[in-house]
């Protein structure tokens, strides 16, 4: 049921009165009747997108630090096996230089 409104100077303004409640159901429907439907969203992945979260989430839950690989270390230092091989370091060094643009 609607009702007009003549007091705003000649504008005629319509206001919805709000609907008797006779029960949640009575309520339900008339909210629901009242509303347009809301579109529904839909996104869809490629192959490719899909692989990437995975491995995004497989990232996002490795850990850190590579423990076996520093408790080797560790053990290679104490038992004085442990060797530094300087021309790798330098080699590894200059292309992670070439990588970032420093050439």
């Amino acid at each position: 049921m609607t009702s007009k409104i003549d007091s705003l100077g000649g504008a005629a303004v319509v206001a919805a009165t709000t609907p008797k409640l006779v029960g949640d159901k009575a309520v339900a429907a008339a909210v629901t009747s009242a509303a347009p439907a809301a579109p529904v969203d839909k996104v869809s992945l490629t192959g490719d997108g899909v692989r990437l979260q995975q491995l995004n989430q497989s990232v996002a839950n490795a850990p850190v630090v590579d423990s076996k690989r520093v408790a080797a270390a560790k053990s290679a230092i104490a038992g004085g096996s442990y060797r530094v091989d300087s021309k790798t370091i330098a080699g590894k060094l200059t292309r992670m230089e070439w990588e970032l643009g420093g050439q």
